[in-house]
């Protein structure tokens, strides 16, 4: 297919020739279909765009897995709202931040979840910086970091931050990780404007430098243009229905690449016309030549550039999926323009005399070859000491991972880090989350101790700001949770309780006194007791007496009644009584009526002293109580008032002293009723065996109480010896509390802070309000899984920050070991340790598809030149050859201007410089076998160089500026991308095309064929 011309595509050139007005017209209307009845590609990319990251990524998991156990939305877009006034953050400041708060709140659209530590006080100190100017609101959007769902919820969060007016001073950021991807790919999005227009305007300056006319420069134009086009809804189609993975990036990239390409394709096939026109052939049959010529190279070529972006189909990397096949599918789709519309539009303007070849310049590139020829071992020498050498820097390599580094203009997101870090001093809203998972609840002190041990590990880290965790909320260790707090708080109380017994020594002595003087009361008590014990029998006995009368005197009374009883006979005795005073008082006043009134006297008391009562008391029931009742009462007066009424009835015959002697009688009566009266009350109702019971148990409770005394003082004398001992005890408690309370207060001086600092947490500290709190934030719900927020000291997109992200866990485990959690599940999960995680995929990435990329472009080599060596040296060469630009590219961004190069630019530039020198080397080589055969090594190369030297130099040096194009860009990494792909094609066109391939092929000679011959 090298060889001569592909007679096929001849024909298919004749065909173009004959049909070139209804084919050019035929590609207008597809294009015209197309973009009418498709979606613009950026529209299509921004509601279809890829993840950038891919989903089994450790941090990736790691981070899912922990919103699960904190019960939030899986998402793994996280970033902050940050509110900053220069003034401090005031009462107004404080209102927004309510309101915006609820706004969040509510957004269930664009927002996962909202870790609010500022509306809380006891959280408050959290998410307020040290100098009270700005606050830190946790907001994670919906959707995966750098998809277009985290992307819209981005624009979203920030409408919502932009709707609620803002109190004076206030000035209020959506930065982080996520807003950072955010702005990124809205600046990729403006500099993909900014690129195709430079491209094509620089495309267009060296058409018309190299052709020098107007109609030949348009062909390119014209070409690139339709396949633009043609491609792009194409694409667009494709990623909408989910055939193909799409993201910002494939517009980038595969604009470019169609760019470039596109104008080589168109290049070759007016460099194969004008080979033909200067030889003498008719339009026609120039185009059909040309055709024939070139379109086994455009087709070798499509090829390549294909199979290597086809290769990125084995990466994760959402930037490499959904940049590589989609541009290989456009560059095939670029073949099929390239191959029909330039030799279209080249028959139709040479019908017309247009685009006809100017002088050639074969003769000067043929002395260059020949130069070559000369000195073929000393170039192919010199040349692989430069590429090599340069080669080398790449080992001085360190990727940059600094996302928000690559916007060249200031960004919401960067203008965020920036206040960041001037209020906090560190980069507060990239945290890593240190997770910690077990089996059982670590609400406890063991396991709040062990989490304390691994906080103070990973917080000794150079790299490491602070730690915060249940166990030191706001980044510091909880004073109240060291041992030598505990212990100061324990001495201190000792203290206290020392200083009491001090100060109470003086009441022990008079207790010991009182005790003292007790016991002797008691003493004196028992001896008395027997006294009082006799007193009270003695007094019982004669109770009992009286009882005994009492009771006879109820029996008499209720025997001659019938119902009475002493109680109710004594109002009649009593009224008896007073009829008796009533006459003696008479009988005094009236000595005439003296005796008339006696014998009244012996009239009313007659029956009651009389030996047997008359028929009318006898039959009268009141009479005969009367007379029981003073029997009895004559009984226990012994007899005085029945001889004081034997006397008042004799007294009628007797003298006035007589009377006198009566009436003195009368006030003992009425003391004896009132005796008898008073005693019945104390009875209250109670018969005498009642009575006589009480007085059973009295005389019981005697005895029992002289015993109990008898015991109280042997019990006294104890305390007493106690009391004694306590108060000589108490000076050496005294000097014991003084000495427990130094020796713990010293203690805890030195156990408080620093590595020998200990942890205990007492179990009403469980219900602290700040552990509480903090147990939101950082324990899951059911206390299996608690975090820690990591800030870092450094800039947590550093290499050194991806470094130390894979430390965290092994100094957190080294920590845990002989703890109770020394077999918890330790991850992390963030900024850093999510760029660690994509270093390493990118790492593995780059190794796959390099491999896949080169083994395929060889083996398109190997079909096309039917070679192994000379397929084996260009792609060694192009390897160098990217090798060379890759240390170049270092060597200024890195060491002279002092930006790392990103990430993605070696991946991305190798995919470019391997695919696109392989095809100018492939081109070279081709027409190189092509002459040899004619006449050998030698007038190969000679007039290899005379035949393609021009035309690839003009399309290398288009390619190149094309991807230069991609410095206009407002993104670093495009840039940078540019700049080395750029550099790439340079050093392909100037020292691998042009003096190592074909100064080596001459020191191996036909060799280089093997295992074929050029004959």
């Amino acid at each position: 297919m090298a060889q001569g011309q592909s007679r096929s595509m001849k024909t298919v050139g004749s065909w173009i020739h004959r049909h070139a007005a209804v084919i050019l017209l035929g590609w207008i209307a597809v294009a015209a279909v197309l973009n009418v009845a498709i979606p613009q590609l950026e529209q299509t990319v921004s509601t279809k765009s890829a993840d950038f990251l891919p989903r089994d990524l450790p941090a990736n998991r790691s981070l899912e897995r922990m919103a699960d156990d904190f019960g939030v939305s899986r998402s793994n877009a996280v970033s902050s709202v940050v509110l900053v006034n220069e003034n401090g953050i005031g009462k107004a400041d404080e209102t927004y931040y309510r309101a915006l708060l609820s706004a969040l709140l509510s957004d269930k659209e664009d927002v996962a979840y909202v870790l609010d530590t500022f509306g809380n006080p006891v959280t408050r100190d959290i998410a307020l910086s040290r100098d009270g100017k700005a606050v830190n609101l946790i907001v994670a959007a919906q959707g995966s970091v750098g998809s277009t769902r985290a992307h819209h919820s981005t624009i979203g969060i920030r409408e919502r931050i932009d709707a609620i007016d803002k109190p004076e001073g206030l000035t209020v950021h959506y930065s982080g990780p996520t807003a950072t991807l955010s702005d990124l790919f809205a600046a990729i999005d403006v500099s993909l404007l900014i690129i195709t227009v430079v491209s094509v305007a620089l495309i267009t300056l060296l058409l018309f430098a190299a052709y020098r006319d107007l109609v030949t420069a348009l062909i390119p134009l014209v070409t690139i243009g339709l396949t633009l086009a043609v491609v792009r809804p194409v694409i667009s189609a494709l990623g909408a229905t989910g055939s193909l993975s799409i993201s910002n990036f494939t517009i980038a990239i595969m604009t470019a690449l169609v760019l470039g390409a596109g104008t080589d394709y168109a290049i070759f096939s007016v460099a194969g016309y004008h080979e033909a026109r200067r030889a003498g052939l008719d339009v026609g049959d120039s185009v059909a030549r040309a055709s024939g010529r070139t379109s086994p190279i455009l087709i070798a070529s499509a090829l390549t550039i294909a199979a290597a972006c086809a290769s990125m189909a084995f990466t994760k990397i959402g930037m490499f999926a959904t940049a590589g096949p989609p541009t290989a599918i456009a560059i095939l789709a670029t073949l099929l323009v390239a191959l029909t519309v330039p030799t279209a539009l080249l028959s139709l303007a040479g019908r017309r005399g247009l685009a006809e070849p100017r002088h050639a310049n074969d003769r000067r590139w043929q002395r260059r070859g020949a130069r070559v020829i000369r000195h073929a071992g000393v170039y192919t020498v010199v040349a692989l000491i430069f590429l090599t050498g340069t080669a080398l820097i790449t080992v001085t390599f360190r990727p940059n991972w600094d996302e928000s580094a690559m916007p060249i203009y200031p960004t919401d997101s960067t203008r965020g880090y920036d206040e960041v870090i001037d209020h906090y001093g560190n980069n507060e809203i990239a945290p890593e989350y240190l997770t910690f998972r077990s089996d059982h609840d670590l609400r406890n002190t063991a396991d709040l101790a062990a989490l304390e041990l691994a906080a103070m590990s990973v917080s000794n880290l150079p790299q490491v700001a602070l730690v915060r965790s249940i166990t030191r909320p706001d980044g510091k260790p909880l004073a109240e949770a060291s041992t030598g707090y505990q212990a100061g708080v324990v001495g201190a109380q000792l203290g206290d309780a020392g200083r009491q017994m001090v100060s109470a020594t003086p009441e022990l002595r008079r207790l010991a006194e009182g005790v003292t003087q007790l016991s002797a009361g008691s003493d004196d008590a028992v001896a008395q007791m027997p006294q009082l014990v006799a007193g009270t029998t003695e007094v019982v006995t004669m109770a009992n007496t009286v009882l005994d009368g009492l009771g006879q005197a109820n029996q008499i009374i209720t025997g001659l009644t019938g119902s009475g009883d002493l109680a109710s006979s004594l109002p009649a005795m009593r009224a008896a009584l007073a009829s008796v005073s009533k006459l003696l008082i008479a009988l005094n006043a009236q000595d005439a009526a003296a005796g008339s009134a006696l014998r009244d006297i012996s009239t009313v008391f007659g029956p009651l002293i009389s030996a047997t009562p008359t028929r009318q008391c006898a039959t009268d029931p009141s009479c005969m109580a009367a007379r029981f009742a003073f029997s009895q009462l004559n009984r226990a007066m012994g007899g005085k008032p029945g001889a004081a009424l034997h006397a008042a009835d004799a007294f009628a015959g007797v003298s006035p002293a007589a009377l006198s002697r009566v009436t003195a009688v009368l006030p003992q009566l009425r003391a004896a009723l009132t005796t008898a009266e008073t005693l019945m009350g104390q009875l209250n109702g109670r018969s005498p065996e009642q009575v006589r019971t009480d007085l059973t148990r009295l005389t019981g409770g005697v005895r029992q109480l002289s015993t109990g005394m008898t015991q109280l003082a042997d019990g006294l004398r104890q305390v007493k010896a106690g009391t004694d001992q306590t108060v000589a005890l108490t000076a050496k408690l005294t000097d014991g509390l003084r000495r427990a309370s130094d020796y713990l207060t010293s203690m805890a001086a030195a156990t408080r802070t620093g590595a020998g600092s200990g942890f205990y947490l007492p179990p009403e500290g469980l219900a602290d309000k700040r552990f509480v709190e903090g147990s939101k934030l950082l324990i899951s719900p059911d206390g299996k899984t608690a975090r820690m927020l990591v800030t870092w000291r450094i800039n947590p997109y550093s290499q050194e920050a991806l470094h130390t992200a894979r430390d965290l866990p092994v100094a957190a485990a080294r920590a845990l070991t002989g703890t109770i959690l020394a077999d918890a599940q330790i991850s992390t999960a963030g900024l850093a340790s999510l760029s660690a995680d994509m270093n390493d995929q990118l790492i593995r990435d780059f190794f796959v598809f390099a491999t896949v990329a080169a083994i395929a472009v060889l083996l398109i080599l190997m079909v096309l030149l039917r070679s192994i060596l000379a397929p084996l040296l260009l792609v060694a060469t192009v390897l160098l050859s990217f090798a060379s630009a890759a240390g170049v590219s270092i060597l200024v961004w890195q060491h002279l201007i002092g930006i790392d190069l990103d990430w993605s630019v070696i991946p991305v530039s190798f995919m470019a410089v391997i695919a696109v020198g392989a095809d100018y080397s492939m081109l070279f080589a081709a027409r190189i076998r092509e002459e040899s055969a004619r006449g050998g090594m030698v007038r190969g190369v000679i007039r290899g160089f005379g035949s393609t030297g021009g035309v690839i130099t003009t399309a290398g040096i288009v390619f190149a500026v094309t991807m230069f194009a991609l410095m206009s860009g407002t993104v670093l990494n495009l840039v940078q991308i540019g700049f080395t792909i750029g550099v790439g094609l340079l050093l392909d066109i100037a020292i691998v095309r042009t003096i190592l391939v074909p100064a080596a092929m001459t020191v191996i000679g036909d060799r280089i064929w093997w295992p074929a011959t050029t004959r």
